[in-house]
């Protein structure tokens, strides 16, 4: 046994850089050694720290605005325009102090005729929808507000903007070409180079000499306009929703090949009611009736917004929400069939006051005849739906 003056001193453990290093104690022949861990403790062993980026690669935070007061309005679709604009928070209180109630509108306009909407909008507002459902019509949008002499103050106002068509174009000037795949281009010039007119293009060429007697060594597809009773004939088979969403030549012959093909079968058609639908390369030619164009689209969506102390905690359905700097807060949600409860809860920052509110949203939707549901952003539903 080991006298106190002969037995080694103890060794405090070494730490480095947040990493304790222990020296091994000695094992007996018997029991294998264990191994050397260089991991921090609750790490993975073998996985390195991320290395932090240096300081010039952070090049620092967005602003919530840059306060240029611009407004900016695009066409969605036919139906739907959507507005957004750069409007700071000091701006934005401005405007509702000068304003005689404190309100500010994002308002809408069809130059020439008037003002067709109106949105009181918040400082936590930056954008919006606006349904129109007016196709092929030219919109102006403006922010500002109402003073007391009931003249209107406008912070910012939209470029000129028009909405696109829903039906097809009046321009029915169509050249139809067949170009086989098993020749390049250059072996197509190669081979009509001494019938092309000055200053005529390659397509129009081919489409020209396809017409005549000219002898391909390929099989030419030779379109034709349709006369008016095949015209008739292809949209009183259509029904008003194809019609509106007609896409590319290809895809409506194929629809209506098919869909004479079955009514041929079945008894519906003779062989030479449809026979034109597999003469053409496309179904429209030169000459064609227009659709009718009654129809009727309808749907609703859900704003909640609301404020509070900016301190204050927050709660949707048990969620906590993240307040904006004024202590307000704006959810924009689609509203499809369905009842709907949605709690809101605040409690103040120490605890001691609360108030809630129960808003329910019930929407029961019946249509007679043909009604569809107007185009949405892509948006959440309410939370709190009932089975």
């Amino acid at each position: 046994m080991a006298s106190k003056e002969t037995q080694s001193p103890k060794r405090k453990p070494l730490r480095a850089a947040g990493l304790q290093v222990t020296t091994p104690r000695p094992t007996s022949a018997s029991s294998p050694a264990s191994p050397m861990t260089s991991a921090a403790p609750g790490t993975d062993e073998g996985v390195k720290p991320p290395t932090p980026l240096p300081a010039y690669e952070f090049l620092g935070y967005l602003p919530d605005s840059y306060g240029t007061r611009k407004l900016f309005l695009v066409a969605r679709d036919p139906s739907m325009v959507f507005a957004y604009w750069d409007l700071d928070p000091v701006q934005y209180q401005e405007a509702t102090r000068a304003a005689h109630d404190g309100k500010v509108f994002l308002e809408l306009y069809v130059p020439g005729e008037g003002r067709i909407q109106q949105i009181h909008i918040w400082d936590s507002h930056k954008n919006w929808y606006l349904q129109v459902n007016r196709p092929d019509t030219a919109f102006i949008a403006q922010l500002g507000y109402y003073r007391a002499d009931g003249s209107f103050e406008v912070l910012a106002r939209s470029a000129e903007v028009r909405t696109p068509r829903d039906d097809l174009s009046p321009n029915t000037d169509a050249t139809f070409v067949t170009i086989p795949f098993h020749l390049s281009f250059q072996q197509l010039y190669d081979l009509i180079a001494g019938h092309i007119k000055p200053g005529e293009e390659l397509a129009e060429a081919l489409a020209r000499l396809e017409k005549s007697d000219f002898a391909f060594p390929f099989q030419a597809r030779i379109p034709r306009d349709l006369s008016a009773k095949e015209t008739d004939e292809l949209f009183g088979y259509l029904d008003d929703e194809e019609r509106r969403r007609m896409g590319g030549s290809f895809e409506i012959t194929e629809m209506l090949r098919k869909r004479y093909e079955n009514a041929l079968s079945s008894g519906q058609w003779t062989s030479s009611a449809g026979a034109w639908v597999t003469s053409v390369s496309s179904p429209f030619g030169a000459s064609f009736g227009k659709p009718r164009g009654f129809h009727m689209h309808v749907n609703a969506e859900l704003i909640i917004y609301g404020g509070t102390e900016p301190s204050a905690k927050l709660r949707i359905d048990g969620e906590k929400i993240t307040l904006s700097k004024d202590g307000t807060f704006a959810y924009h949600f689609v509203l499809p069939d369905g009842q709907f409860h949605i709690p809101i809860e605040a409690t103040s920052a120490d605890g001691v006051e609360t108030r809630s509110a129960l808003l329910s949203f019930l929407r029961i939707t019946d249509t007679v005849g043909d009604v569809r549901n107007t185009g949405q952003p892509k948006m959440d539903e309410p939370i709190g739906r009932k089975k």
